[in-house]
């Protein structure tokens, strides 16, 4: 075995007489493994610089694919004359995500002008949450400052404060039959999906409450 610019080849590394076609290679490869690879997505092989050192196959070519998208590995195997080809094959795959339509400063509330859905590589924002549509990032409030093209992460969002410590608000009860309301103090700012300490002003106990974009709420269920 001899290793030429990262690929291996099983004869000797001198150019043969009726060598193999490297587009008869790449279609071998690309039709093995198209079938598994995610809708949408693009391949990118290595070189094929390496095929001129195989003489030309005299039965199908067969093809084994290795490794974890988006790079892997395919062993092109012919058996008459017997040779094996490796070629390093790339996946691209890309989804439509929000991004950022115009720069937008941390600490200002993102509007729906600031936004665009955007098909981008996966591997940019692999591990990350990302929006795949804008309504959950409209009224956000931006954590930093996010670039013209960049990909909307929920690490760099957080939602409105909707309930400010002190502010007297009207907090549902809702459940077991019981559907009333009652005047409190918040203790804590809230944000949409917080539970925060609250103090009811008449008898001075203290519960908590779930706040949402229709006030808070006690949910008895």
């Amino acid at each position: 075995m001899a290793a030429i610019c990262g690929w291996w080849v099983s004869a000797a590394a001198t150019p043969v007489t009726g060598q193999e076609s490297p587009e008869a290679v790449a279609a071998a490869v690309k039709s093995a493994v198209m079938p598994v690879t995610p809708p949408g997505a693009t391949l990118h092989l290595g070189t094929l610089d390496g095929v001129k050192y195989m003489s030309a196959c005299s039965v199908p070519l067969a093809v084994s694919v290795s490794g974890v998208i988006p790079y892997e590995q395919a062993a092109v195997k012919c058996g008459a004359p017997s040779w094996v080809f490796y070629v390093q094959v790339e996946v691209a795959q890309s989804e439509q995500v929000v991004v950022a339509a115009r720069p937008i400063a941390a600490g200002s509330v993102i509007g729906e002008g600031d936004l665009m859905m955007m098909s981008k590589p996966v591997e940019i924002f692999a591990g990350r949450q990302v929006f795949y549509n804008t309504a959950p990032v409209v009224g956000a409030e931006a954590m930093m400052s996010i670039s013209s093209g960049m990909v909307v992460t929920q690490q760099d969002i957080q939602q409105p404060v909707l309930i400010k410590a002190g502010q007297q608000v009207m907090v549902k009860v809702d459940g077991n039959g019981i559907a009333v309301s009652l005047l409190a103090v918040a203790d804590q700012d809230g944000r949409a999906g917080d539970l925060i300490l609250f103090t009811n002003p008449t008898s001075g106990r203290r519960f908590t409450a779930l706040v949402t974009p229709d006030g808070p709420v006690i949910n008895l269920k």
